[in-house]
């Protein structure tokens, strides 16, 4: 299994959760990691928020080592801002790398000039991650796009590790083209050739297209946001496909598992009814790809507590135990 090194520490493989606003919890983070993902991210947390003492959003730091590395994922626009989230973070969190968004193209960010519109002017870029470094108690990472309306990824990259970062992920899109078309996998490894620290190829990549986005981009390690959404088992796929290994079929029984686990999670970590607004919107990804499964997609949409999803789900588990007798 191929690993990749972020100041100093050994990750045990290349393959990355995403950070994803409303969906990498704590609960999304574990089962990745029960899965096998090497990395994990928070959601994107607002420095402004941080420093106005928000419950909610104290509630989303990680206050207790999780089980493998994760990075805090932190966005704001005001340096004076940033830097005092930094200074709380670095005492009230725990955590192993400080990552700083480049990269969210949504208008309520871009408005805040947050996010990938500070990938529009290189020098000012390198002036505010430097201080960032120097503030940060941890290690600094970055996730950026291929730039803002046109593509300066070169000298974002060159600007982001003179800064100090130990590590970029790179979308292989710019800020206007979105989710949307191509992912320009050729521009990220034209930019993994411009720096010495580890680069993370991020969009659409899949089990399917792995190994050509490997020879294109030259990348350390793979990230993956949506493709993990309701499907944890993909860095386990991706394990086995790396070690030549067969890829197992979703088993419903194992799915529902998950699905009963990430409920449990969400409550534990937002309470029962934030969480089952969570799951409303995530089970029925865990049945993606499986047959005859509609009828049951219908009725998990419609779950709103905690009851209504194990007297839903758990009697599939029950029959799966009455068949293996």
């Amino acid at each position: 299994m191929k690993t990749f090194t972020v100041a100093g520490l050994e990750i045990k493989n290349r393959y990355v959760q995403a950070p994803l606003a409303g969906y990498s919890s704590f609960a999304m983070r574990e089962l990745a990691r029960f899965y096998g993902a090497g990395l994990t991210y928070t959601e994107m947390t607002s420095a402004n928020a941080i420093n106005y003492k928000n419950k909610k959003t104290d509630e989303m730091l990680p206050h207790q080592k999780e089980r493998g590395p994760v990075a805090l994922q932190l966005f704001g626009s005001q340096e004076d801002v940033i830097l005092e989230a930094i200074k709380y973070i670095n005492d009230h969190a725990v955590f192993d790398f400080l990552d700083f968004n480049l990269g969210c193209p949504a208008r309520k960010v871009l408005r805040q000039k947050s996010g990938s519109y500070l990938l529009k002017d290189p020098d000012h870029l390198y002036e505010l991650m430097r201080k960032i470094v120097l503030t940060s108690s941890h290690p600094v990472t970055a996730k950026i796009r291929l730039g803002y309306d046109k593509v300066n990824v070169k000298e974002n990259v060159k600007a982001l590790e003179a800064a100090g970062v130990c590590l970029i992920a790179i979308h292989g899109r710019t800020t206007l083209e979105g989710f949307v078309g191509p992912v320009h996998y050729d521009q990220i490894g034209e930019a993994k050739k411009m720096v010495q620290i580890p680069v993370i190829a991020n969009g659409n990549i899949n089990v399917e297209n792995i190994d050509e986005v490997e020879r294109i981009t030259g990348a350390d390690a793979f990230m993956f946001g949506r493709e993990a959404i309701g499907n944890p088992k993909l860095f386990e796929d991706l394990i086995n496909h790396e070690e030549g290994k067969e890829i197992r079929e979703k088993i419903l029984q194992e799915q529902v598992t998950c699905i009963l686990r990430h409920l449990d999670l969400e409550i534990a970590e937002k309470g029962e009814k934030n969480a089952c607004d969570v799951l409303r919107g995530v089970s029925c990804l865990y049945l993606k790809g499986m047959d005859n499964m509609r009828a049951l997609k219908n009725q998990l949409v419609h779950c709103s507590s905690r009851s209504e999803y194990y007297n839903l789900l758990f009697p599939l588990l029950s029959l799966k135990a009455e068949e293996d007798k």
